[in-house]
């Protein structure tokens, strides 16, 4: 099916001023699951362009904070309560910057990565494995008890690996697709709640 890349929430986010559609997934997570509230301490990982950041930081208000980590440049924000930090999540120094802002005390972490596509269906899948689990090992690192985490994945065989990851840490693991998702797309959000 042919993709109209200037679909309704393409032509929505113009409208409502968001960085890109992505927006409305994060929003969408966020009703059915509740895993951003005011006041929070939020990590969002392979934050470029930023749509996620703006969504986070209306949710969090004021007596919150997130820290957006890309290895793209991401413009600046007016909101005082977003954090941009450049870097790969794979290497150990922006690991530790990561823990330098917030300690052991991240109350969610999101993560939209995703693989440079390749066009070779198990080299994204594995590819898109890797990056999740990757933020799944930083989430483990920041997290506090009972935290939050999410990451986006490219169904295939290493999914139910990750799934069984996740469960051996959060009490719930859930799969999700945002009805924002674009109709090309395979990914999947996988959710997890109650950081043991």
């Amino acid at each position: 099916m042919h993709y109209n890349r200037k679909d309704k929430f393409y032509k929505k986010a113009k409208e409502e001023g968001f960085r890109s559609r992505a927006a409305y997934k994060i929003q969408e997570i966020n009703r059915r699951f509740q895993i951003i509230k005011p006041g929070m301490n939020v990590v969002d990982l392979g934050c470029a362009p930023g749509a996620w950041l703006q969504v986070i930081s209306d949710i969090i208000g004021t007596a919150g904070k997130v820290i957006g980590v890309d290895i793209e440049d991401v413009s600046q924000f007016p909101q005082k309560n977003i954090q941009l930090l450049k870097g790969n999540i794979l290497e150990e120094s922006t690991q530790q910057d990561i823990l330098n802002h917030f300690g052991t005390s991240a109350d969610t972490v999101v993560s939209d990565m995703a693989p440079h596509i390749s066009g070779v269906k198990f080299r994204d899948q594995n590819d898109s494995y890797e990056l999740s689990y990757q933020a799944f090992v930083m989430a483990q690192k920041i997290l506090k008890k009972g935290g939050a985490f999410v990451a986006k994945i490219f169904p295939g065989p290493e999914m139910e690996t990750f799934r069984k990851q996740l469960r051996d840490s959060f009490t719930q693991v859930k799969d999700f697709i945002p009805e924002s998702t674009r109709i090309t797309s395979t990914e999947v959000y996988m959710v997890a709640k109650g950081y043991k």
